[in-house]
């Protein structure tokens, strides 16, 4: 039994086997259902895939934000235990000043 001879077909990219378009026109022409679902299928994979990274660089941009709001949560943390601790001598102070004028 002799093996068929594989002719290159005319959309075949320098005869490497490649097909310039997935779908070639005798297909198109024969069942237009499939093809035009399969020109879907690939417009929506492309949409998926860039709204998916849209979403990757919010999310880098809300990791960023989020550093930030928390270092600067840390800052404030640190100023009000120092005023708090300021504050609690002060009080002190005058309480001992208080106590020895009526002493």
């Amino acid at each position: 039994m002799s093996t068929p001879k594989i002719t290159p077909h005319k959309n075949d990219i320098a005869g490497k086997g490649v097909n310039a378009f997935p779908v070639t026109f005798d297909q198109f022409s024969k069942n237009p259902v499939a093809a035009v679902a399969f020109c879907m299928l690939v417009a929506v994979s492309y949409l998926y895939w860039d709204v998916k990274s849209g979403y990757e660089e919010q999310i880098a941009d809300a990791r960023a934000e989020i550093k930030a709001l928390n270092q600067k949560v840390d800052r404030m943390n640190y100023a009000l235990k120092k005023s708090d601790s300021a504050l609690a001598a002060a009080i002190t102070e005058i309480r001992l000043i208080n106590t020895m004028q009526k002493l």
